[in-house]
């Protein structure tokens, strides 16, 4: 039985875009690939492995397959883009794929906090003016994000991520310090992409995207963003994955590596995933000692003195966290304490934020009995995911049609799942 091709991630960077392009037309032309190989001169073995961008294909292959296929230039475009890709892999030591905790290790064991200067003039030249766009074009995606969720926005993160930033960041920084702040604001687009790509039920992908922002937070040799990285990025994608020790590594890791550069409100985020991950195992003693800690910190932040990066982090964020803490610890009337602060704290146009916790409400109402309140709830849940395009919403509400499971038969209950599958029919 023939096996199924690898699944390909074209966002993740040129190498992969062109490895899923040269498939495409492979299959387009009816072409095995050792006929492809054949045309261009090469074996099927190199064929196979640039389409899972396992080699990095030399300019002449580019264009001997770009004759081969004859795709009125399409192959051929990604010839600029893969050198610059190329280039800023070599200077940065990239190497074979890593797991997360592989990486986790390298970045405590990396004690040099000096930035890594990348970047080649023939590629081109990078100032402040440049980098300033750079972040503002970050920024209005963030934007975009809260209010759209990832399934719009994701797309038009990656290929700006894979293919303009890849660009310029292959190209020569103008200073020492515009070098730091256009790494710092690549390792911002991968971990916002490496959100955005949970957020569309494409977790595998999620974790290059992170690796790949821990390596730009590496060369711009800012230590507490990489902690970041591991301790809320990559833990909370590993407990949303089911890998709850994981989840507790990656915190531990994060607080461990910033112990000496991290501010209370950093301390406090980094700790709340701690929480989430002691709670998720059914520890309640660790759990409530983390939420404490959390909170101590939380109290003592002055944000004007963290990073913009973790301001976002507030008494709401908190509360959304230690809600999601009690809810999995089974104690539903705590978790809608939590819940109502974290909603009351949310701006409105944070719409997948409002979403997911008033989903959370409504399951921790169910558990507790209270059906009438929880269905009232559930369709303000409903309401909220119907104007995002968020796997993360959706997903929520399946929990809650879970914890609405044995009340099926209930008027209320009956009545919001025929309103979701009106509103909401996929």
């Amino acid at each position: 039985m023939a096996q199924a091709p690898r699944r390909l991630f074209p966002q993740l960077s040129p190498r992969h875009a062109f490895g899923a392009a040269v498939r495409s037309w492979r299959d387009r032309r009816g072409l095995s690939q050792a006929e492809l190989g054949a045309l261009a001169f090469v074996s099927a073995d190199l064929i196979g492995k640039v389409e899972k961008a396992q080699r990095w294909p030399a300019p002449e292959l580019v264009t001997a397959l770009e004759a081969a296929l004859d795709t009125d230039g399409v192959i051929a475009a990604f010839g600029h883009a893969l050198a610059a890709q190329r280039q800023t892999a070599k200077r940065a030591g990239g190497g074979p794929a890593r797991s997360m905790e592989q990486a986790a290790l390298d970045w405590l064991l990396d004690d040099d906090p000096a930035p890594r200067i990348m970047g080649d003039n023939a590629m081109g030249w990078v100032d402040d003016e440049v980098v300033d766009g750079v972040a503002r074009r970050l920024e209005e995606f963030r934007r975009l994000d809260h209010v759209q969720g990832a399934g719009m926005v994701f797309p038009m993160v990656t290929a700006y991520a894979s293919a303009d930033l890849a660009r310029l960041l292959a190209s020569r920084p103008s200073s020492a310090e515009v070098a730091v702040r256009l790494y710092a604001t690549a390792a911002g687009f991968w971990e916002l992409a490496g959100y955005q790509a949970i957020d569309s039920g494409n977790d595998e992908l999620a974790q290059g995207c992170y690796l790949q922002a821990l390596d730009w937070a590496t060369a711009a040799g800012d230590r507490l963003l990489g902690g970041y990285i591991l301790a809320v990025n990559s833990a909370h994608l590993a407990l949303h994955r089911g890998e709850v020790p994981l989840g507790l590594r990656m915190a531990k890791a994060g607080l461990r590596g910033t112990r000496d550069l991290a501010g209370p409100l950093a301390r406090s985020a980094f700790t709340a995933v701690a929480a989430r991950a002691h709670a998720r195992h059914g520890d309640e003693r660790a759990a409530t000692q983390a939420i404490l800690e959390a909170e101590r910190n939380l109290d003592a932040a002055s944000p004007e003195r963290e990073p913009g990066w973790i301001r976002y982090f507030t008494t709401a964020y908190l509360a959304d966290e230690v809600a999601h803490c009690f809810h999995d610890l089974g104690h539903p009337r705590l978790a809608q304490q939590q819940a109502d602060g974290a909603l009351a704290g949310v701006s409105p146009t944070h719409v997948r934020r409002l979403a997911i916790d008033a989903a959370l409400m409504a399951s921790s109402l169910a558990r507790a009995g209270l059906i009438e309140q929880a269905c009232a709830v559930g369709r303000q849940a409903a309401d909220y995911t119907a104007q995002t395009s968020s796997a993360r919403s959706r997903q929520r509400l399946a929990d809650l049609r879970q914890d609405l499971g044995p009340f099926r038969k209930e008027p209320a209950v009956r009545d919001l799942e025929d309103y979701m599958r009106a509103l909401l029919p996929l």
